[in-house]
């Protein structure tokens, strides 16, 4: 189902998009003394599901901004990929990863501010409709299609962007165990997010959707 949004929401949904593609801009001219050419630096970012999940925030909520209106289970889609990206980065991978300067500027980005603004703005600007619960299985085919996208580009370069997808280290008997793991918690978190915008829509009192206010 189509959702148009308010003027307030378009708003805030082209504040975040501006928010991203600048650091993507910044993220990709800190990276060009290594990587040599914008678009080089570019397409070496999107190897990370974090650059694939930020760029697509930035698309989905400037096309909001510009146009007024998207998918409410893209949307749901994208709050739950940014939160799983928000979640794995702080529960398993910050303890190894320490950036400097610019870097860690973005890095905080990437993995806290835009995520956190993301989820927000989609509790605060979509309510529950005639899909709720059946919207679950669509918050699977961004994992599905990137997990299927970093083996290919791994088996190419051998390079793999996370410890847990790399199939050479692991065997496929634990690459397919971390695959059911991410893959739950990608329905857990779906369902908390669910979960959390029926809350708020009944303690608000109101069934109406303040995206549709013109």
């Amino acid at each position: 189902m189509t959702l148009p949004f308010s003027g307030p929401a378009r708003t805030l949904a082209a504040i975040i998009a501006i928010a991203v593609f600048v650091t993507l801009a910044l993220q990709t001219s800190i990276n060009l003394e290594r990587d040599g050419s914008p678009l080089f630096a570019f397409a070496l970012l999107l190897r990370f599901f974090t650059i694939w999940t930020n760029f697509a925030a930035g698309l989905i909520l400037g096309w909001v901004a510009l146009r007024g209106r998207a998918d409410e289970r893209v949307l749901f889609a994208l709050a739950t990929a940014i939160a799983i990206v928000a979640l794995v980065y702080h529960g398993v991978l910050a303890a190894d990863h320490h950036p400097v300067g610019l870097d860690r500027w973005t890095n905080q980005m990437f993995h806290s501010a835009i995520p956190a603004a993301t989820i927000l703005w989609w509790l605060a600007f979509s309510r529950p409709s005639q899909m709720g619960w059946r919207s679950l299985p669509w918050v699977m085919v961004v994992p599905v299609v990137y997990t299927v996208f970093a083996q290919i580009v791994g088996a190419a370069s051998g390079f793999y962007p996370y410890f847990f997808l790399d199939l050479p280290k692991l065997g496929w008997a634990m690459l397919l165990a971390n695959l059911a793991g991410l893959s739950l918690c990608f329905l857990l978190i779906a369902a908390l997010l669910l979960a959390v915008r029926s809350s708020a829509t009944r303690l608000t009192g109101t069934q109406s959707d303040p995206a549709r206010i013109p």
